[in-house]
C-alpha cells in the first residue's frame, strides 16, 4: 500500500510545480477606469476582434478575446457592443512567442521536475481602431505582457499576481481597452 502512495505523491507534487503562476505589470496602464468620462448612456458600437500568435490567426482564441473586451467595455460604462452600429471598435491582439526559448525552458523545467523553475514572458501587441461608417478615425498600438513562473521560482518583484492565465489575459485586455478608450476620449470621441 505504501508503495502506491509514494509515486502518487511524487506525481501530484510535480504536477503542482508545473502550473503556471501568471503576473502582469501596471506599467502599461496609461489610464485607469476612473480617468474615463462616463456618459449617461453608454455609446453603442460594433465590436470586431482578431487574435493571432506571431501573426498567424488563432480563431479558437477569438471568442475569449471578444469576451474579455466586452467585459472591459461593460466595466468602463463608456461603450457597449451591439451587432448593428455605425461606429466600430476593432481590437487585434498578437501574442508574440519565442517558441524556441519556450521549448528549451519547458524541457529544463520538466527534466528537473520543476525544481529548476523558469520564467516565461508572453508579449502582446494590440491594435485598437475606431471607425464610423467607412472612415477610420483613430488607430493606436498598445503593448502588454504576461509573465509566468513555472516550477520553483520566486515571484517577480513589482508585478501583480493573477489567479490563472485566463484572469491574466482578461486583465491585460482590460488595460488595453481602457487605454484605447482614454486615447479616443482625448481625441474627442466617445465623450459624454
Amino acid at each position: 500500500m505504501n508503495k502506491l502512495w509514494l509515486p502518487a505523491l511524487a506525481f501530484f507534487l510535480s504536477a503542482c510545480s508545473f502550473t503556471p503562476k501568471p503576473y502582469i505589470s501596471d506599467e502599461y496602464q496609461k489610464y485607469k477606469v476612473s480617468d474615463l468620462k462616463v456618459p449617461e448612456r453608454p455609446h453603442v458600437l460594433k465590436l470586431e476582434t482578431e487574435f493571432t500568435r506571431n501573426g498567424k490567426p488563432l480563431p479558437a482564441v477569438r471568442p475569449e478575446l471578444t469576451q474579455a473586451v466586452n467585459q472591459a467595455l461593460n466595466e468602463t460604462k463608456v461603450a457597449v457592443s451591439v451587432p448593428q452600429s455605425e461606429a466600430t471598435l476593432k481590437i487585434y491582439a498578437n501574442n508574440i512567442v519565442n517558441m524556441k526559448n519556450a521549448i528549451e525552458s519547458g524541457i529544463g523545467t520538466g527534466v528537473t521536475f520543476g525544481l529548476a523553475g523558469n520564467t516565461v514572458r508572453d508579449d502582446y501587441t494590440f491594435i485598437c481602431s475606431y471607425s464610423h461608417g467607412n472612415q477610420e478615425l483613430s488607430k493606436a498600438e498598445f503593448d502588454h505582457a504576461i509573465v509566468s513562473n513555472i516550477g520553483a521560482r520566486a515571484a517577480p518583484i513589482g508585478l501583480i499576481p493573477q489567479k490563472n492565465l485566463q484572469q491574466a489575459f482578461f486583465a491585460v485586455t482590460k488595460d488595453v481597452v481602457v487605454n484605447c478608450l482614454g486615447d479616443l476620449q482625448k481625441k474627442g470621441f466617445l465623450l459624454p
